[in-house]
Order: structure tokens, then sequence, then C-alpha cells
């Protein structure tokens, strides 16, 4: 599992070489349209749905610190502020954690193409190009991350009423990256005709590589609107070649 952290850290450096090498610059186009409408939409819609939910929740107390009790209608006040300060926090992080899910989704026509050029750079392989295929390609890749999604949020709400946070932490942050990394690598095994059961077992023999390829998706994305763009033509480019790198080495 240690050399598959290493290969699957190791494959972004070369899959930045890659693209260069490559010259798929072109393949960045569709990310950066696309990522800055994602990144525009995404925070204001943060922002127009904290605005919208703050007042019915702050309501009564806003109501109430019109008392003629000097004091309490100052207390009332100043925690109807924290509350509601504290609602656009909670919204806004709860739509940037979906934000990684969305940018999967919408991102995900050209990480097929992208992990499919790499095959075929690397092993001079020729895939015959099918809209059904990639129409095929791309709502496996959506289904995947729906599905993944779910059980992810499920853990959160399960992990809340766990209180060892130092230990429920550390699990919801790598379950996030695995997840990242599966959707990454099924691409790669989606063309060796494996069905989703199979992919699942596959990746799991690859439970390392996939962590790895998450943690630093993760770690790229967090950087404000670059960061999507550089993950949607980098991450699935890197999964590509770390699984090619295993399968020569003997170990995927």
């Amino acid at each position: 599992m240690f050399n598959q952290l290493v290969v699957g850290v190791k494959s972004y450096y070369q899959a930045l070489i890659f693209v260069l090498s490559n010259k798929l610059w072109g393949y960045f186009a569709y990310p950066i349209v696309v990522g800055l409408l994602l990144f525009y939409f995404i925070i204001s819609g943060s922002f127009l749905l904290a605005e919208s939910i703050v007042p019915i929740i702050t309501g009564w107390l806003t109501e109430y610190a019109s008392t003629d009790i000097a004091w309490l209608g100052y207390v009332l006040s100043g925690v109807s502020w924290a509350l509601g300060y504290s609602i656009k926090i909670v919204v806004i992080f709860i739509l940037a954690t979906m934000s990684k899910y969305i940018t999967l989704i919408v991102m995900s026509p050209i990480m097929a193409l992208l992990s499919e050029k790499t095959e075929e750079i690397v092993l001079n392989k020729k895939f015959t190009f099918s809209i059904s295929q990639l129409l095929s390609d791309i709502v496996r890749g959506v289904l995947l991350v729906i599905r993944n999604s779910i059980i992810e949020f499920g853990l959160i709400i399960l992990c809340f009423f766990i209180p060892l946070p130092f230990l429920t932490a550390p699990f919801l942050l790598i379950l996030s990256y695995y997840f990242f990394g599966f959707s990454m690598l099924d691409y790669y095994f989606e063309r060796q005709r494996l069905d989703r059961k199979q992919s699942v077992a596959a990746v799991r023999k690859l439970k390392g590589l996939a962590i790895a390829n998450g943690a630093v998706f993760a770690w790229i994305f967090a950087i404000p609107i670059v960061g999507v763009i550089i993950v949607s033509v980098l991450s699935p480019v890197a999964a590509t070649l770390a699984v090619i790198e295993l399968n020569n080495k003997g170990n995927g």
C-alpha cells in the first residue's frame, strides 16, 4: 500500500510533464470555461441560499429582541447575529464539499477523454471513437459519483452521533480522498470492460493509489478557481499513468 501511495502522489508530477510534452493543452479549454461558471454559481448560490435560510431561523429571535427588558434584547440580538453567521458558514461549507462532486460530474466528459488519450499514448493503443461509448463512460462516471457522494454524506451524518472527532475526522477525510481517486481510476477500469462491481473490487486492491490520487485532487482543488481547472486535466491523467506503472511492476 505504501508503494501505491508513493506512485499515486508522484504520478501528478508525471501527469504535468505528460500533458506538456504531448501538447494536450487544448484539453484545458473545457475546464476553464466550465470551471469559471461553476465557481460563480456555487459561490453565488451559497450566499443566496444562506440569505434565504437565515431570516427564517433567526426571525423569532429578532421578534423577541424587541422586548422591554433592555439587557435581554441585547442578548437575543447578539445570539441572532451569531446564529445567522454560523448558518451562513455551515451552508457555504456544505455546498463547498458538494462542489467537489459537482465538479466530478460536470467534468466527466473531459476526464473520460483524457484518461483514454493517456492510455493511447503510453501503450500505443488506438481506441475507436464512439459517441455512444463516450456517453456510456460519462453516465457511468456520473452514477459512480452520485453513489459515492451518498455513501460519504451518509457516513458524515452517522459520525455526528459519534463523540470521537479525533477518530471520525481523519476517517472522513481519508474516505473522501478514496472516493475522489475511485472516480479517476474507474475511467481506466471501464475501458477494461469491468462492470461496476468488478471496478469496486479492483479499486479496493489499489486503495493506496486511490487515496493518494484523491488527496492530491483535494489539495489542488482547494486553490480557488485554478484548482478546478488543474484537477480536471491532471487527475485522470495521473490515475491512468499510475495504474499502468503498477501493472508494469506487477502490483496492479
